[in-house]
């Protein structure tokens, strides 16, 4: 993730020390010529090393007003500030928002999160605190695109595409598009929802 000035936001998996950081476990924002600018790591970056819980699942999302949101396998999110991520234990605010993979959608300061028991909406507020929004079942867990009136995701396990409503994430359409490969997400082009399934690309005309 780039923000305007050109800095890259990534994640970083666990690494092996329980002891001593070794800078596994993070967020790293990296200079346009790939330098280490700043980094953010949780408090228990030990205990995740050591029970492969750490945030390098979900890649970050920049948020409007200077924000950076991370969440991993631990289950709990972070907000961090973009240009100075705060080292270990330097977030913002955290709170308990899911267990999450892949990469997340985003609408503003609304982010729309893959977990693993199915995707949830929260929104990030002026102070950079978690509100945590709606949590749906249906079966969508797979790595969302927002776009055309709706939220997109894959019930992997089903073989569906599903259309969630942005505001309630109610199922607005439930569309059987064969099996699917693990982390599968949906692509927005021009008017189609494409997805890339195990028999070949599956395009979606929303409207027609």
């Amino acid at each position: 993730m780039l923000d305007a000035s050109g800095n890259l936001y990534v994640s970083v998996g666990n690494g092996s020390s329980t002891t001593t950081y070794d800078g596994g476990d993070s967020v790293l924002e990296l200079s346009p010529t790939l330098e280490l600018r700043s980094r953010f790591a949780p408090t228990q970056w030990a205990h995740d090393n050591a029970n492969d819980l750490d945030l390098g699942s979900l890649s970050p999302v920049l948020v409007p007003g200077g924000f950076v949101f991370i969440a991993g396998k631990s289950g709990t999110g972070y907000v961090l500030r973009q240009g100075a991520l705060g080292g270990v234990g330097g977030q913002l605010s955290s709170r308990s928002v899911c267990t999450a993979f892949g990469g997340a959608a985003q609408s503003g300061s609304t982010i729309y999160l893959p977990c693993t028991d199915g995707l949830r909406m929260i929104v990030i507020g002026s102070s950079g605190a978690i509100h945590l929004g709606w949590h749906t079942s249906s079966g969508a867990s797979g790595p969302p695109v927002v776009g055309g009136g709706a939220v997109w995701s894959l019930d992997i396990g089903a073989g569906q595409l599903l259309a969630l409503s942005a505001v309630t994430g109610g199922v607005l359409a439930r569309i059987a598009v064969g099996p699917l490969p693990h982390f599968a997400s949906p692509t927005l082009w021009d008017s189609l929802v494409l997805v890339g399934t195990m028999r070949g690309v599956t395009a979606i005309r929303p409207h027609a």
